[in-house]
């Protein structure tokens, strides 16, 4: 089988995202699981690719895009935020040598930890990770309601919301030092530019405590000071989701956020689907930080 591996170029990245969505798919069948998946614009990566096309790399056989990764890098902080092959490919080593291709942007730069989310049912690639010094640190749950159920149950906060102004601000930046351990600027910057996008503040007394970004109903990422109240700091977001009327809501909630799970059970939303951090280190405060989604962190 002949595969060549190079970097990713612009024109690489629907195709790309096509890989993504079958390979996706793919692995849902196998587990029982509605393979409902579809191509979503490569935004995020355009973004990464014009700021450091290093860490975007495909796999070709035949001129046609057949693997992707895609890493991005924060201060001394690395992340692998996809790693896919085309199905009936994927025992054939590609993803080993396309995650060589990225652990050589770790290595040059000399990052001192690396982390990346992947399925939790995905045995295969968990395995690759592990083989390769990532190792399982923190379970997460999307989970997901309809507007309309969760409408009638959520109760008032103890927080209120505001609009993010516009920059960032530079206690965003301190925040995620604090909770993650590393800034990362640029990529507030990306959602502030991304239309589709609503950024708000989450306010006690008067003071920002906290970030939250709201997508048709999805909210993520969403991070809050160590001294905040988890509960009220997610309601208040909730509440803020639920003014755009969406169809449904949905988080990503990692498993030490216990209050925020046992609340979110309560309001009646569902766990849709496992997923599991792994990391070369342990690091950043999960009762505090709420990822996006896999890709983003």
């Amino acid at each position: 089988m002949d595969i060549n591996y190079r970097p990713a170029q612009a024109a690489d990245l629907e195709p790309a995202m096509r890989v993504v969505a079958d390979a996706y798919n793919d692995l849902r069948s196998h587990h029982g699981l509605a393979p409902n998946i579809q191509p979503r614009p490569p935004a995020f990566q355009r973004h990464c690719l014009a700021a450091d096309p290093d860490g975007l790399w495909v796999a070709e056989q035949a001129a046609a895009v057949v693997g992707f990764s895609f890493a991005w890098s924060c201060q001394d902080f690395w992340y692998l935020a996809q790693l896919f092959i085309k199905p009936g490919l994927q025992s054939a080593g590609i993803g080993q040598a396309l995650l060589d291709k990225a652990l050589a942007l770790e290595t040059r730069r000399r990052t001192t930890n690396r982390a990346l989310i992947t399925l939790a049912y995905n045995s295969a690639s968990t395995g690759l990770y592990i083989r390769n010094g990532l190792y399982p640190r923190q379970p997460l749950y999307r989970m997901q309601a309809s507007a309309e159920r969760l409408r009638g149950r959520l109760g008032a906060s103890g927080y209120e919301t505001a609009p993010l102004p516009q920059g960032p601000p530079g206690w965003i930046g301190g925040l995620d030092a604090q909770v993650l351990g590393f800034r990362r600027d640029d990529h507030h910057r990306f959602q502030a530019q991304t239309p589709s996008v609503r950024g708000i503040q989450i306010v006690r007394a008067g003071n920002p405590i906290g970030y939250a970004y709201i997508t048709d109903g999805h909210i993520g990422p969403l991070a809050i000071s160590s001294v905040a109240d988890a509960v009220q700091a997610v309601t208040a977001a909730l509440r803020a989701a639920l003014a755009e009327n969406p169809a449904q809501i949905s988080l990503l909630v990692p498993g030490a956020a216990e209050g925020v799970i046992h609340t979110a059970i309560g309001l009646g939303l569902r766990i849709e689907e496992p997923m599991v951090l792994l990391s070369a280190k342990p690091f950043g405060n999960w009762g505090c930080y709420l990822p996006n989604n896999p890709g983003y962190l």
